[in-house]
């Protein structure tokens, strides 16, 4: 059996991404340990960043960091997918996630059966959102 926790890294913006992941999705911050909080000093390391820290919500569970500083990254080859069973919750998500993003393909009833709906968040993740409507 397998498991796939998202890990997601905001190079300097995780208390940020941590706050409004919560507040969108209604979830609670299970863990969260500062650069500062290891036993040693970490090169590279701001010490007022965050190390590691875990989101949960309604069995959606994503795990976040600042990073290393000065790292640097390129592309953004991965999408989450989220699927809800309740289409005023897909929309008050989806609203929510579009606060300072940019909607890549607005909320609509789609030719497979769903409503779906693609938003790029203020942080740079991309979500794809999926409900199934009933019929």
């Amino acid at each position: 059996m397998f498991k796939l926790t998202p890990y997601l890294f905001f190079a300097g913006r995780c208390e940020e991404a941590l706050n409004f992941y919560r507040d969108c999705f209604g979830g609670v911050v299970v863990s969260k340990q500062y650069f500062r909080d290891a036993p040693q000093e970490i090169e590279g390391a701001d010490p007022n960043w965050i190390m590691h820290a875990e989101f949960e919500a309604f069995g959606l569970k994503i795990m976040m960091s600042d990073g290393m500083v000065g790292k640097e990254r390129s592309g953004n080859n991965v999408a989450l997918s989220l699927v809800v069973d309740d289409l005023d919750l897909q929309a008050r998500i989806f609203d929510q996630l579009s606060m300072g993003g940019h909607v890549m393909m607005p909320l609509d009833d789609s030719f497979w059966g769903a409503r779906f709906g693609k938003v790029e968040d203020q942080f740079g993740i991309r979500w794809m959102l999926h409900c199934d409507f009933v019929k």
